[in-house]
């Protein structure tokens, strides 16, 4: 098993980017969302989450993405998720999170809208 590296770091337009590196499952899901708590009580305005440099993802990371989705959205902020292939994207495209929450490429991309 994997440990999980968490990296946040500020962009632009009020966007913060919290980048994942590792594997999210139930071991270590609880310390993803712990972070994306974290930014959203303090203040951050809109969240990226960056899971290209996530080799792994079961069910219980998929939830708690979609739990942060629920709760940026009901605050009405800003919310994505940056990843680009691999079994962490398929798990997203089979499951139909990918109709809900928006999808992009790079980290980068939720700031300037890109797809």
């Amino acid at each position: 098993m994997k440990g999980l590296t968490l990296h946040e770091q500020p962009l632009s337009d009020g966007w913060m980017s919290l980048a994942v590196e590792g594997e999210i499952d139930l071991a270590t899901v609880d310390e993803l969302q712990k972070a994306i708590n974290g930014i959203a009580d303090n203040g951050g305005q809109h969240l990226v989450i960056d899971l290209t440099g996530s080799s792994f993802m079961d069910s219980t990371g998929l939830k708690a993405l979609v739990m942060a989705s629920r709760r940026f959205d009901e605050e009405g902020r800003s919310f994505a998720i940056a990843v680009s292939g691999g079994p962490v994207s398929r798990l997203i495209d089979l499951s139909g999170v990918n109709t809900s929450i928006r999808i992009v490429d790079r980290a980068e991309d939720a700031v300037s809208g890109a797809g």
